[in-house]
């Protein structure tokens, strides 16, 4: 039975990626004035609109991505890559988003930390992820990606520090849980798939590393994960 769930939800979403893509397509047209003028007011509903479909789509590719893992299809490619020139890919295209909502969103690397093998486009989406989360959940101060080297320790060290409301201590525990919100929809608006962090856990165990978070309320959030120098596990 578990195999059928995971072979109709494979199905499912992808067969609503095509509808999807259209119905994205046709809005993005309207708005932009192709087929024709539009006043402001609708404008501002098609806009409405797009929003929803977009975070339709991110919740058919967390779907996807979930399956893919869950049935170790997920490919991975693995190089050799400058973790900190990820990072700063990540964070300059959400930096407009945080000054928008008036928090900053810098960095503060570790300078020695040497070149890693991972994935960049996983490692990318954890990154988004996280920060993305943290966008939403701080609303004043901002928001800092930080490295450390942890060579003696074969890890370098990744955290996404905020200084957000934090988590309740009993609500930690689910975070990285599939389907798990502790934000409810009257508390926040966004909302969210409820799968994001449990696909962060389960790439940056793909990469033999650890995830977890720091946090008390009142005093902001800290989610670290370790990528290791090298990689010791025997695979099989």
């Amino acid at each position: 039975m578990y195999e059928m769930q995971k072979d109709f939800t494979s199905t499912v979403s992808h067969e609503l990626r095509t509808p999807l893509a259209s119905i994205k397509m046709a809005i993005d047209l309207i708005s932009q004035g192709t087929v024709g003028e539009i006043n402001s007011e609708q404008k501002d509903i098609l806009d409405r609109a797009k929003q929803e479909t977009d975070r339709l789509k991110r919740l058919i590719d967390d779907i996807l991505d979930l399956t893919k893992i869950e049935a170790g299809k997920l490919q991975m490619n693995f190089m050799v890559h400058d973790i900190h020139q990820v990072i700063g890919q990540v964070v300059n295209a959400q930096k407009d988003i945080a000054q928008n909502r008036g928090l900053y969103l810098k960095t503060q690397f570790d300078p020695p930390v040497p070149q890693l093998l991972f994935d960049s486009d996983r490692i990318i989406q954890v990154l988004d992820n996280l920060i993305s989360n943290a966008i939403k959940f701080t609303k004043e101060g901002g928001i800092t990606v930080k490295t450390q080297d942890k060579s003696p320790e074969n890890y370098v060290l990744v955290s996404v520090i905020d200084t957000g409301k934090g988590i309740a201590e009993d609500d930690l525990p689910k975070l990285f849980q599939k389907f798990q919100q502790i934000e409810s929809v009257q508390e926040n608006e966004e909302g969210g798939t409820g799968l994001g962090l449990a696909i962060c856990r389960e790439i940056i165990t793909r990469h033999g590393g650890k995830i977890w978070v720091e946090s008390k309320l009142g005093q902001g959030s800290s989610f670290n994960f370790l990528l290791p120098l090298q990689e010791r596990r025997v695979l099989r």
